[in-house]
């Protein structure tokens, strides 16, 4: 193939991926329809989803993909079956068909890219599943309901039926991406207009103050020149030059004004226009959401109902990718941790069916709120609270005085989890912390509520656009920074005397409440002169990010007002404390501050250690293990990690000899195989759990079982974590460890 074929191909195979994640979309949200649809629903259903992948089919054929085409006509043929009826729907059948779409949506996203071996062989096995759906179902109705009883996803959204065919031309997103900055830019000229126009008027009041005050100074002169003409001659002639400059700098600046008016008219409805464009419905996030609750739900043998609200309201699309990731660990969340098993509801009263709930609703500010909820077992704040007391978050004495707010707030710091085990996959308490991290990054809020034994709901508050900002600006040796409105609680000013010190960092009281105080300057690492003066009050700014108050001395509080935002780009992306950069009304480059990272700054800057940290310069002690490993080859690679990390490091070969030594030596951690002779890995936890004098000692279970009962029954037995061999990883094994001490 020559160069410009080629490149042509490569041209259509861009626009192909776009055209096939909209068809891999509508066939999920085609199959999870299906599954709540009744008898006679399914049919035009599974007749769009036929058509899907037939459009899909062709799409592929004409880029030359083969591979994505096999996929897309053994999909044909079970659609053309369920059609024919000689297909029943069952949940083995959609067990099979969801983890071909992922695999098949994979395909599509890298199309022409060579896949490895390994991906290569999931690709072969998944397409003979498929193959082998047709040959072996019989060609026959199910003869009992049981047959066909298929867990329930309902959606209040349209998101399984066919958007209403509009007139539309697809563009690059990087092509609307540049026009957007474009008209950003003429905001930017807008506001520095405004700013001339303003000094221009400023300009032409000074002129006519002077003037009002060289007339006075013509009246006295006259009186005392009793008549005579020099002075107030020569006086009146300046004012008939000045009063014509005077005329002149106000006809400018009216007409500057006017300019700026009709810039700033036509900035904004370009601006405005632009972010429409730009603007998606939620439904362009949300559709692949019933099919992750599905996923979910199947993986814990639950049973749930997803219901969304306000999937027609539109938001930035920017907005919308950075919520991507916050809002799907919120949806396994409340899968995972928030639904119990439908044995486990009925118990309580419940339908065995759990109902997730998924609201967007718009918020006055330009602002929307997103609401994610579940009926569940809810947060049980004993257990927060004993976390944080464990994790140092708090001291003993706090935990007590929390309020159950208070408790159910601490969830987001990173590191705390209530999960009963850690995995590979979670219980390390660090997806609500990186969920707070990136609501806070979109200058927005996140906070939760909970009810044990009913539910918790998780209320995102984010801005639709990111384009503008408001901003309070401050001055800091003889530098200008804005903070966001958003994350500032309040400012004051304090004086000398008003400044204590606890535990050698400097508070102030507001409000009642103790907040540490820290100099802005010495956060940012900047020289020049100081605003300071003796004795007066100085202003102080109080900034709330992470669930936490700081309040920074800065020189002066210039002010608050809207500006545009500016990214620092991909080479500034890293800057520490600085989150993007505002374009001020006289064209000036102002930073933005990055709240959260001022608030974690200030308190790890000379801040003690947490509550229970060893004091002192000597370092603590690592900690003694003892690792149940009958294979010597996997006994050999963890001592050899462990010992290497720092710690003392006893080998055994298998779980009774394991037991033998905790009982006649101490140990800080275990570290086990499970399918060991004599004494398994599940056993010797169970043994350890019924002794007094082990019962407290953490065990960490390494296993190649990695099924959802195996996972489950090493919770039951007492496991502390569960890594899965497959998974394993150096790094992952040594922090799960540092944690467990």
């Amino acid at each position: 193939m020559d160069l410009k074929k080629e490149q042509f191909l490569a041209r259509l195979r861009e626009i192909f991926q776009g055209e096939a994640a909209e068809h891999i979309a509508a066939i999920a949200a085609g199959l999870v329809a299906v599954e709540r649809a009744s008898d006679v629903e399914r049919v035009p259903i599974v007749e769009r989803i036929f058509r899907e992948a037939h459009s899909l089919k062709g799409a592929a054929r004409s880029v030359s993909l083969p591979g994505v085409e096999a996929f897309c006509m053994e999909l044909e043929s079970i659609f053309a079956a369920m059609k024919r009826e000689e297909l029943a729907l069952s949940t083995t059948l959609l067990d099979v068909i969801h983890p071909a779409l992922d695999v098949l949506a994979v395909l599509c996203a890298k199309p022409g890219e060579t896949s490895s071996p390994e991906a290569q062989g999931k690709e072969n096995q998944t397409l003979q599943s498929l193959r082998r759906i047709v040959r072996i179902t019989p060609a026959k109705k199910p003869e009992s309901p049981a047959e066909t009883s298929v867990p329930q996803f309902r959606v209040a959204s349209e998101a399984a039926t066919p958007a209403a065919t509009l007139e539309t031309v697809r563009v690059s997103t990087q092509k609307l991406g540049a026009i957007l900055r474009e008209a950003e830019e003429l905001v930017g000229a807008r506001i520095t207009a405004s700013g001339h126009a303003t000094e221009i008027r400023d300009l032409a009041a000074s002129v006519s103050h002077w003037n009002q005050g060289r007339v006075r100074l013509a009246a006295r002169q006259r009186r005392i020149q009793k008549g005579a003409p020099t002075g107030s001659e020569l006086i009146e002639s300046e004012l008939l030059y000045t009063r014509a400059l005077e005329n002149s700098l106000r006809t400018l600046a009216r007409s500057a004004h006017q300019d700026a008016r009709a810039l700033g008219a036509i900035a904004d409805s370009l601006l405005e226009d632009m972010k429409k464009v730009l603007l998606l419905p939620c439904s362009y996030l949300l559709s692949a959401f019933p099919k992750l609750v599905r996923d979910l739900a199947r993986e814990q043998n639950k049973e749930a109902d997803l219901i969304i609200h306000g999937e027609d309201i539109e938001i930035d699309r920017r907005v919308l990718d950075e919520l991507k990731d916050p809002l799907i660990h919120l949806l396994r969340n409340a899968v995972d941790h928030g639904l119990e098993k439908p044995e486990g509801r009925q118990v309580h009263g419940k339908p065995s069916r759990g109902v997730v709930t998924f609201t967007v609703t718009t918020v006055p500010g330009n602002r929307v709120e997103i609401t994610v909820g579940d009926d569940g077992v809810g947060i049980e704040s004993a257990r927060v609270r004993k976390a944080a007391v464990r994790l140092g978050f708090v001291s003993t004495d706090e935990a007590v005085h929390l309020t159950d707010a208070e408790v159910t707030g601490l969830v987001f710091n990173s590191g705390l989890s209530t999960s009963p085990i850690i995995t590979d996959l979670s219980g390390r308490g660090l997806g609500l912390a990186i969920v707070r991290e990136k609501v806070e990054k979109l200058g927005g809020t996140v906070s939760v509520t909970s009810t044990p034994g009913a539910g918790t709901v998780f209320r995102l508050l984010v801005p639709l656009s990111l384009a503008t900002f408001r901003g309070v600006f401050v001055a800091v040796a003889g530098k200008r920074f804005a903070i966001p409105t958003a994350s500032v609680v309040r400012v004051a000013r304090v004086k000398a005397d008003e400044i204590k010190t606890v535990e050698s960092r400097q508070t102030i009281a507001l409000g009642g409440v103790a907040v540490s105080l820290v100099c802005l300057r010495d956060i940012l690492a900047l020289s020049g002169p100081d605003g300071r003066s003796n004795g007066a009050a100085r202003p102080v700014v109080v900034i709330r990010a992470a669930d936490r108050q700081v309040a920074f001395l800065v020189d002066d509080v210039l002010g608050e007002q809207e500006v545009m935002v500016k990214s620092l780009g991909r080479q500034l992306a890293q800057v520490r404390n600085v989150a993007a950069a505002a374009i001020t009304g006289s064209g000036a480059v102002i930073p933005i501050l990055d709240a959260l990272d001022l608030v974690e700054s200030a308190t790890t800057a000379g801040v003690p250690g947490p509550v229970g940290s060893v004091n002192g310069s000597a370092e603590k002690r690592k900690g003694r293990l003892l690792i149940a490993e009958d294979s010597i080859t996997a006994r050999t690679l963890v001592k050899t990690i462990l010992e290497g990390a720092g710690y003392e490091v006893v080998a055994t070969v298998d779980g009774m000899d394991a037991l033998t030594r905790l009982k006649t030596e101490p140990f800080d951690l275990l570290v086990s195989d499970v399918d060991m002779p004599r004494l398994n890995g599940f056993e010797l936890t169970a043994r350890i759990r019924a002794d007094k004098k082990l019962s407290e000692l953490p065990v960490l279970l390494v296993t190649a079982l990695g099924s959802q009962k195996d996972r489950e029954y090493g919770i039951e037995v007492g496991a502390n974590a569960y890594i899965v061999k497959s998974d394993f990883d150096q790094s992952n094994l040594i922090e799960i460890i540092r944690r467990l001490l």
